[in-house]
């Protein structure tokens, strides 16, 4: 079954993110390994310019699980997309136990994920590549609730990631976080968390 998510991922600094750990109260923590595939053709070249893909992801004490993510548009600051997922065991012996660096999906995808396939046109995928990814989930007085990842790239490079999954908890999830993160200074200095994806500065006059 096809689920349409909704989400909004916001990019953030080292110390902001120091910040929002302290400040959360941890309700659940995940060591995750996240494998990437693409068909470079066609995954990748969606009309509304966002990359959908498909995923492996280990996680510790967790069964492995493949997702596929196909964008589909923004509703106000949350990006939709349709979401499947299920457990590795259900894939083929190119995904499962250990993905292979081609896939071929008419003798690996499960039923579910075959048909957007082959609406695609897709016939394989090519792993790409992997990223280590630390998910702790915090909860903000009072009430707002917050994904904060640590993803450490295949070269040794850091970044780090808010992520709000709920419509109902974006607003309230990102006053809390300009209150805790920037506190008086957003008044001083106009500092401010953009619902598109960034911490950014602007300049008042």
């Amino acid at each position: 079954m096809s689920l349409l998510e909704r989400e909004t991922k916001l990019t953030v600094s080292a110390q902001d993110y120091s910040i929002l750990r302290k400040a959360g109260r941890l309700l659940e923590r995940r060591d995750q390994l996240n494998i990437y595939f693409h068909d470079l053709d066609r995954l990748m070249d969606h009309p509304l310019g966002h990359s959908g893909y498909f995923r492996v992801r280990f996680e510790s004490d967790r069964e492995p699980v493949a997702s596929l993510k196909i964008p589909v548009g923004w509703r106000g600051g949350m990006r939709e997309m349709i979401e499947l997922e299920k457990p590795l065991s259900d894939f083929g012996p190119s995904l499962f136990p250990r993905p292979l660096r081609w896939v071929r999906v008419d003798e690996s995808a499960p039923e579910g994920f075959m048909e957007h396939f082959q609406a695609s046109g897709i016939e394989r995928l090519r792993r790409l590549g992997w990223m280590r990814n630390l998910r702790l989930v915090l909860e903000l007085d009072p009430g707002g609730t917050i994904e904060l990842d640590r993803t450490v790239q295949p070269g040794g490079e850091i970044s780090y990631e808010v992520e709000i999954e709920s419509p109902l908890e974006m607003d309230i999830s990102i006053d809390l976080y300009n209150s805790i993160v920037f506190g008086n200074q957003a008044t001083e200095s106009g500092r401010s968390l953009n619902i598109n994806g960034d911490a950014t500065a602007r300049n008042q006059k």
